[in-house]
């Protein structure tokens, strides 16, 4: 992994900023480009490790997975840049747009702006999904894991807690029978 300076995490994080509408899981492709495609700061793995974090714990999925990723890079001082440069930007843009927003939400290009929003929003998603499931889904354990839990959270009524829950559950009893059996 390269050495990062502080000042490069606060850009990469402020360009994030600038382009991440729509969400937590929006800014996968963004940190994957700026921080592996481009710089090769991280391994593609861990920045899932990442979001595969961010999502078990409390708050927003953006500010956590940019302080794991952060953190990656410069420890304590990277986290903070991380958060620092992802909140400017939109901190700066909350305080111009909402003061005139109201006025301006029933044109049609502002409606029509947002429905562009909205679809681009929807294919960094799918590019982000499939992406993960490229690179997570790749044995038959992984299939029939994935297939189970998908069916469930389908044709059932339990919380997505227990599917996560249930999938950890299957994968340590999996990986502990195969440890026993290679013993």
């Amino acid at each position: 992994m390269k050495k990062v300076s502080l000042w490069q995490i606060y850009k990469i994080y402020f360009i994030i900023g600038l382009q991440l509408l729509g969400g937590g899981y929006v800014i996968m492709p963004l940190l994957k480009k700026y921080l592996i495609e481009d710089n090769s700061y991280l391994k593609e793995e861990d920045l899932i490790d990442y979001l595969a974090l961010s999502q078990c714990l409390p708050g927003l999925i953006a500010l956590n997975i940019s302080v794991f990723s952060g953190y990656a890079l410069r420890k304590v001082k990277g986290a903070i840049m991380a958060v620092i440069g992802l909140v400017t930007t939109p901190f700066i843009i909350i305080l111009l747009v909402a003061s005139f927003l109201l006025k301006i939400s029933d044109n049609i290009y502002v409606q029509s702006a947002f429905f562009g929003i909205r679809l681009s929003i929807i294919v960094l998603i799918f590019s982000m999904v499939a992406d993960i499931f490229k690179s997570s889904v790749n044995s038959k354990f992984s299939r029939f894991v994935f297939l189970l839990i998908f069916i469930l959270g389908l044709f059932s009524f339990m919380s997505p807690t227990i599917l996560v829950i249930l999938s950890v559950l299957i994968s340590i009893f999996y990986y502990k029978m195969k440890e026993e059996k290679n013993a």
